[in-house]
């Protein structure tokens, strides 16, 4: 037998108020840490798989920097989850990193829309494809200093 419903004398407009209010906190807590990161992002849209714990995803970035990036994905890993990923950044080869998912990024529903993954330390190799996938799309920054 379930507990009886406790009427704490909120109405459904409070009740309205107080989700928005969660919610809007939610989208600013997510937008001071897109701002906390070091690099400038650029778009950058390739296809994207992954591997962690056995699991294989796909999806698309959406942007990346020198530090990480954004993969968009309905199914994304696990924030702290370590993955090893292949971005397509040229028709004759792939990007291949290892990352850990940082946060994830929710519709106005709260079902995933995708991750942000920072790079674990990038071999020199690695750090050259990177900085050549970023050039190659025209260092067009997401965001501009005003």
């Amino acid at each position: 037998m379930g507990l009886p419903a406790i009427d704490w004398g909120v109405s459904s407009q409070e009740r309205r108020e107080m989700r928005e209010a969660v919610e809007l906190e939610r989208k600013d807590a997510e937008q001071r840490l897109l701002d906390m990161r070091s690099s400038e992002r650029v778009t950058m849209a390739v296809a994207v798989t992954g591997v962690c714990d056995n699991n294989f995803f796909m999806g698309f970035s959406e942007n990346i920097s020198e530090g990480g990036v954004f993969l968009s994905t309905l199914c994304p890993p696990r924030v702290g989850e370590v993955i090893d990923l292949s971005l397509a950044v040229g028709e004759d080869h792939a990007l291949l990193v290892k990352g850990e998912v940082r946060w994830h990024r929710t519709n106005d529903s709260g079902e995933p829309t995708g991750c942000g993954i920072k790079f674990y330390p990038l071999t020199p190799e690695q750090e050259a494809l990177v900085a050549k996938a970023i050039e190659a799309t025209g260092k067009h920054p997401l965001f501009y200093d005003e």
